[in-house]
């Protein structure tokens, strides 16, 4: 394994994580007891699912910080800065503050040979322990039985996003073996929401909570009665998620929340990165974090309310080469489109010569460039810009590279 040291703090990227991925439990509880058990008896709302995790994280963080709640929240991965990943009420931890943190936890832990993200869970909570925070928002990194959040043990209220296929190399080949590591972190007694899931999700969620006696709300997409922060039709389901988080709260006693601060929260809600428009040269970009078939398909249903989206747009894109491209591809793209392909930073990622036996997308036009800035520039050089917005997606990780990219402006 790789050791995440102080010396390349800087070099906590995906790959690093990635490569060091190590699913269980027992390093993180024995981390947690020889830590003093930081936060231990602070209920924490537990973020799991496939897509949806940061939006509905967002959506939480931003109705309590307008109800004035002390809250700490750890998300995972970061969009431009590490620092993004652990917030004592809506402000990121200082970068020097986190390195302090990380180089004690490293010292402190060095046998437990914890993974990166185990580590950066421990600085979470020594922090918000630190901070003494009232209340927790984990959003869990990968699954749920084994995932390091997990090793909190005052979960009373779980949040559940969407469920799908995604990290398959590590939860199961089937929707049921991931649906099942990720809802086997319901325990007695705690609250569940979650929304409108595949009928063969829905009955794993319940079967899970009627064994250890855990209660279900189920929550349909939000009406318009609430203005969103968060752009996308999709993002009402999220919302709608967590309104019933605040609602179990409430329900639980361990706050009240008014309905005026639940309003606030999901209007002035943001998280980078989610079909945002970037400005680059004067020219827009929609940037989306879409990176597996699930979040593909929102994307997709988003396009048909797109103006000139017929006439074909241009899809910036970047895939990790353990994600199922093909059938992103085959919601995402239609007749007159063009893929501009590049690389997703530090990954092993899907190149052109990937797709030479795909038959079944020989129709798609694909052009490849080694970095995304050179893509940008092919549509620079083209005659017109497009009627439609140009699309970049795939990972977050490229959407971090391009905004980067962006703000510097250099080729």
């Amino acid at each position: 394994m790789k050791k995440a040291s102080i010396e390349n703090f800087d070099l906590l990227h995906p790959k690093l994580e990635r490569e060091n991925i190590q699913l269980g439990l027992e390093r993180m509880k024995k981390s947690l007891k020889i830590l003093n058990n930081p936060c231990k008896n602070i209920p924490a709302i537990q973020i799991v699912g496939t897509n949806g995790k940061g939006s509905i994280t967002a959506f939480i963080e931003n109705i309590l910080y307008a109800e004035k709640k002390n809250i700490g929240v750890t998300t995972s991965p970061h969009l431009l800065d590490i620092c993004e990943r652990i917030r004592v009420n809506k402000e990121n931890i200082r970068k020097d503050a986190f390195e302090r943190l990380f180089k004690k936890i490293e010292n402190d832990l060095s046998t437990l040979k914890l993974s990166p993200f185990e580590q950066i869970i421990c600085c979470a909570l020594k922090f918000f322990d630190f901070k003494k925070v009232e209340l927790l928002i984990l959003e869990a990194g990968l699954g749920g039985r084994l995932d390091a959040t997990t090793a909190h043990s005052l979960r009373p209220i779980i949040a559940i996003g969407n469920i799908g296929y995604d990290h398959k190399e590590y939860l199961g080949d089937s929707i049921e073996k991931i649906a099942k590591e990720k809802v086997a972190v319901i325990e007695k007694n705690a609250f569940v929401v979650t929304c409108n899931q595949n009928i063969k999700v829905e009955e794993i969620i319940k079967k899970r909570a009627q064994e250890v006696g855990a209660k279900i709300i189920w929550k349909e997409s939000l009406s318009c009665n609430y203005e969103l922060g968060l752009k996308g039709n999709f993002q009402k389901q999220n919302a709608a998620v967590a309104v019933g988080v605040i609602e179990a709260l409430n329900n639980l006693g361990f706050t009240t929340v008014r309905e005026c601060s639940i309003k606030k929260g999901l209007k002035n809600t943001k998280w980078n990165g989610r079909l945002e428009i970037i400005k680059c040269r004067n020219k827009k970009i929609l940037v989306d974090s879409a990176h597996n078939y699930s979040a593909a398909k929102a994307l997709a249903n988003e396009r048909k309310t797109w103006r000139n989206n017929l006439e074909g747009i241009y899809w910036i894109l970047g895939v990790q080469k353990q994600k199922d491209i093909v059938s992103m591809l085959k919601v995402l793209i239609k007749k007159n489109d063009h893929i501009l392909l590049v690389p997703v930073p530090n990954q092993a990622s899907w190149r052109f010569k990937d797709f030479s036996n795909i038959t079944e997308l020989d129709h798609i036009k694909i052009t490849e460039f080694e970095k995304v800035d050179l893509a940008f520039k092919y549509l620079l050089e083209l005659k017109k810009w497009p009627k439609c917005n140009p699309v970049l997606t795939g990972s977050i990780f490229l959407v971090g590279e391009f905004i980067k990219f962006a703000h510097n402006q250099k080729f």
